[in-house]
């Protein structure tokens, strides 16, 4: 039985972030707080898991997502991107194994960042916390003009802009989030092509794509919501918090740990 709570940090005003261009960028402005005394990078895909190679590297774009490809037949296919949440046992170490029994998951959390990720030596990446996460998406200076849902090379999903958003010269971004709940409503908030996007993220831009979330062997929702994993155990068992968007809104909640979602990965900025 899938169980989701949402609470009210939701976004539903349209403002449209300054696009004049700055004479001299801030070298701090791919920096994104998610605390008064810490700012993170964000990882550039989000995460993937070769079961084959038992390899970890992030997707090649940042609109990426395998969606119903996580299955194959009826069961998880070899490369996936979708993970339970990551407890100390065995049985459920990093996701890449979904138990339905709550209690696998009462130990520790095990970050994903744990793991060599590509080139990148361990614990070079984190998951963010969820006391980060609220920060960042309502905490924050200018947290409501500094996020919106888009269409992104026909992918759905949440952009997130650094705390000194210069926005580049000949695109427009549109803070904020559609009127309604839909797959068709991303767009019509605001939809960017390949070569638009790739000017927004030179600027900084991150997007999480709408990767849907897998329950047991099938993948619902692809392209219409989505659910990103925080390093943070609720207060009830076997369950956890995360960020939770559709095209109408952008808040934190929790799920059951054996419910399959994406990750996106950060690392401090020194």
């Amino acid at each position: 039985m899938k169980k989701f709570f949402i609470f009210a940090v939701c976004f539903a005003a349209v403002v449209f972030a300054s696009c004049e261009p700055a004479l001299t960028p801030n070298v701090t402005s791919y920096g994104f707080s998610v605390s008064s005394t810490k700012k993170v990078v964000f990882s550039p895909g989000n995460l993937q898991y070769d079961r084959m190679s038992r390899t970890w590297s992030f997707a090649e774009n940042q609109y990426d997502a395998l969606g119903a490809n996580n299955i194959k037949g009826s069961a998880f296919a070899d490369k996936i991107d979708l993970f339970g949440w990551s407890g100390s046992n065995s049985a459920v170490l990093y996701g890449v194994n979904a138990s339905p029994n709550y209690k696998d998951y009462m130990g520790d959390f095990m970050d994903w960042g744990n793991n060599q990720i590509g080139k990148d030596a361990p614990n070079t990446w984190r998951t963010l916390s969820h006391e980060e996460l609220v920060f960042l998406i309502s905490g924050r200076p200018n947290a409501a003009q500094l996020i919106g849902v888009a269409e992104v090379n026909g992918v759905n999903g949440l952009i997130l802009l650094p705390d000194e958003w210069v926005c580049p010269g000949g695109v427009v971004f549109k803070s904020g989030f559609a009127s309604s709940d839909g797959e068709e409503y991303f767009a019509k908030h605001q939809s960017f092509t390949a070569a638009e996007w790739l000017k927004l993220e030179h600027a900084g831009a991150v997007f999480l794509p709408a990767a849907g979330y897998r329950y047991k062997n099938e993948v619902m929702d692809a392209n219409v919501r989505s659910y990103y994993w925080t390093s943070t155990a609720a207060m009830e068992d076997g369950y956890a918090y995360l960020l939770v968007f559709d095209s109408h809104m952008a808040d934190t909640g929790y799920i059951t740990c054996y419910v399959g979602q994406p990750v996106r990965l950060v690392k401090d900025l020194q």
